[in-house]
């Protein structure tokens, strides 16, 4: 590897390392909500920690385009005010060439992103989902509450006290009835948990029967039960068949062409397809931007490059926002997805030009 390239590309990912070390650790606070649920179910420490670590390929796919945009920006912007990048040309070196290590860097970088996003982010997904159904099975009444990792769908919980995960009081549950598209309704004046199984005091079920005549009134059944024992397993297999979905954010790229082929749901494989690669260009096109308005060629020190970096990537996380907002009309959201790809890169590819005129 020639001198320069060892020159450049150290002083490139020295930079991206800090960068996404810190964004990191910034941008747990967005996932801090999902963490302080998951500890409040009363799991180990050990659990927690993997908890965490199934966090950061969510946080990882933003963090590397920024973190690419800043390094590039910092390692041109630095070569040109340390006259280095002068003494190059002067050397007989064209921009291209010395740009060309930290592009082929960015695309290496942009591959990784996109495999984090579209197989290591779903697997990832489904670790995390289960290790919620995990600590389900061991402290199933603190998933009862409202804000929990795991959603129960169609279903109504409420309860007046809860200490510890262990002990309930005035518990209504509502639940509905696929079998005959009705509301079930579960009161009970105290739950509590023993070892394995869930005991429930004075408890009332009200349900209702089909009449099977159309000009009849459905019949309500009320059942009162002094005590009753449910063991916990069959609880976490209701909130398994409640909550558990196989959606494509949930799938990696191989299942989700497969499922694609197999429904042929434009309106949802293709947007979440989009924004996989969105992702993964977004970390070549960023250090495209960091090369393209680092480079300065004035003695006067002008902060512009850094404007134009900034809205830029402004640019495209507004786009890309807009994108995931429209997620429902594939055709636009497919646009938002692509569309700031080719624009930064028109601009990036003015600066080179106007760079290599010494215009600029």
């Amino acid at each position: 590897m020639p001198l320069l390239w060892r020159y450049l590309l150290r002083n490139y990912l020295q930079v991206f390392s800090l960068c996404v070390t810190g964004f990191i650790s910034v941008l747990f606070v967005t996932r801090f909500q999902n963490i302080a649920r998951f500890a409040a179910t009363g799991a180990s420490k050990l659990y927690i920690l993997k908890f965490i670590l199934f966090q950061v390929p969510f946080i990882l796919p933003l963090a590397i385009p920024i973190s690419c945009l800043i390094s590039a920006l910092l390692l041109f912007q630095k070569m040109s005010r340390s006259h280095e990048l002068t003494a190059l040309r002067i050397a007989g070196l064209g921009l291209t060439p010395i740009a060309f290590p930290i592009l082929v860097c960015g695309a290496f970088i942009a591959m990784l992103n996109f495999t984090i996003v579209s197989e290591v982010g779903p697997k990832c997904h489904g670790l995390s989902k289960g290790l919620a159904y995990q600590m389900a099975a061991v402290n199933p009444l603190c998933l009862l509450q409202k804000e929990t990792l795991i959603k129960l769908k169609n279903t109504y919980v409420d309860m007046k006290v809860l200490k510890s995960g262990k002990y309930a009081e005035d518990v209504c549950f509502i639940m509905r009835n696929f079998s005959n598209q009705r509301l079930g309704l579960m009161l009970a004046k105290k739950l509590s948990l023993e070892g394995q199984k869930i005991i429930g005091n004075d408890v009332t079920f009200i349900s209702s029967i089909d009449p099977k005549n159309c000009g009849c009134f459905d019949h309500l059944v009320i059942e009162n039960q002094g005590e009753m024992q449910t063991g916990a397993e069959q609880l976490v297999q209701y909130l398994r068949s409640s909550d558990w979905n196989v959606g494509y954010d949930s799938l990696n790229l191989r299942m989700l062409k497969a499922k694609y082929k197999a429904e042929k749901e434009y309106a949802k494989a293709l947007p979440e397809m989009t924004r996989r690669l969105s992702l993964g260009l977004a970390a070549f096109i960023f250090t495209l931007v960091g090369v393209a308005f680092g480079m300065e060629t004035s003695h006067d020190r002008k902060n512009q490059g850094i404007f134009w970096s900034i809205g830029l990537m402004i640019f495209y996380l507004l786009s890309f926002v807009a994108a995931k907002s429209m997620k429902h009309d594939w055709i636009y959201s497919v646009i938002f997805y692509l569309t700031p790809f080719p624009i930064i890169f028109l601009l990036c590819l003015r600066n080179f030009k106007k760079i290599a005129r010494g215009t600029l």
